[in-house]
């Protein structure tokens, strides 16, 4: 498993969300909203969790901007990404993908969401959350 494979995944993941753009990789700007920005976590890797394993856990954060630039608009469009459950959800769309791909994670969860409210990306307000997100492979 590499890097790339599990960032693909992650991407398709977020992809299965209807109308949300996903950025596999950080851009210099955001042309359509709403958007998933995937960057690497911290820390990005954690290798042979036990003795003598192959196996190695990755972080990925996905910073969410909404489309709406009014405050309460942008908070409702939020809420649905931020729902446990649905098919807005942030966290049922990467715990429950079915995108595997070969080579790629046992499993993904989303561990919080953090920072939400107004957001700066590349010297441009929003309106977003970042997701952490955690994907592990036995090797």
């Amino acid at each position: 498993m590499t890097i790339t494979t599990v960032r693909d995944e992650l991407a398709a993941r977020l992809g299965a969300i209807g109308g949300l753009r996903v950025y596999p990789y950080p851009p210099d700007s955001v042309s359509e909203l709403p958007a998933a920005i995937i960057q690497p976590g911290e820390p990005l890797v954690e290798y042979d969790r036990t003795v003598g394993g192959s196996d190695a856990s990755y972080r990925f954060s996905a910073l969410l901007l909404a489309q709406s630039a009014d405050e309460a608009q942008a908070w409702k469009e939020l809420e649905t990404y931020l729902n446990p459950s649905g098919a807005g959800s942030v966290k049922a769309a990467v715990e429950e993908g079915t995108t595997v791909r070969a080579g790629g994670a046992d499993w993904f969860r989303v561990v919080r969401a953090t920072g939400a409210g107004r957001v700066t990306y590349n010297r441009v307000a929003y309106w977003g959350v970042t997701f952490l997100i955690q994907s592990y492979s036995g090797g």
